[in-house]
C-alpha cells in the first residue's frame, strides 16, 4: 500500500511516497509560519536591547519638532543680527560665496571675513542652544 504523489521539485514533477509529500508540506508550512512570526515579533531580549539603546530608537515626530524649534530659534537669532551681519550670512550661506569673494565685496581680507563669520557662529550658537 505504497501510495505515491507527484510534487514539483525544482520545476520538475517528481513521484514520491505520500508520507514524504506530507512531510515536505508540513515543513513548508512550518517555515512560512516562522517567517511570519519573525516579521511580527521581536524576541524579548532584542526588544529590551533596542529600548536600552536610546541612539537606536528613532522618534521621527519628536526629531522633526525639535529640528523645527531649533530652526525657528536660529531664524530669530539671525533676524536679531545687524543688517551687515545678516548680509554677511546671506552672502556666505545663501549665495555660497567664498570668504575671498565676500572680502572683495566688503574690501577686506579673507582673514577678516573668516574672523567675522567665526564671531557670528559663536553668537548664533549661544543664542540657539
Amino acid at each position: 500500500m505504497n501510495d505515491t504523489v507527484v510534487i514539483i521539485y525544482n520545476g520538475e514533477p517528481v513521484s514520491v511516497p505520500k508520507e514524504v509529500a506530507n512531510f515536505l508540506e508540513q515543513d513548508r508550512k512550518r517555515e512560512q509560519a516562522e517567517k511570519k512570526r519573525d516579521q511580527r515579533h521581536l524576541s524579548k531580549s532584542e526588544f529590551e536591547t533596542v529600548l536600552s539603546c536610546s541612539d537606536c530608537v528613532r522618534r521621527p515626530v519628536e526629531d522633526t519638532v525639535l529640528w523645527n524649534l531649533r530652526l525657528e530659534n536660529l531664524r530669530k537669532a539671525v533676524d536679531n543680527l545687524g543688517d551687515q551681519n545678516r548680509d554677511l550670512i546671506e552672502l556666505r550661506y545663501g549665495r555660497n560665496l567664498t570668504m575671498e569673494g565676500i572680502g572683495k565685496i566688503y574690501g577686506v581680507s579673507k582673514m577678516a571675513v573668516s574672523k567675522r563669520l567665526k564671531k557670528l557662529h559663536e553668537k548664533l550658537r549661544s543664542s540657539v542652544t
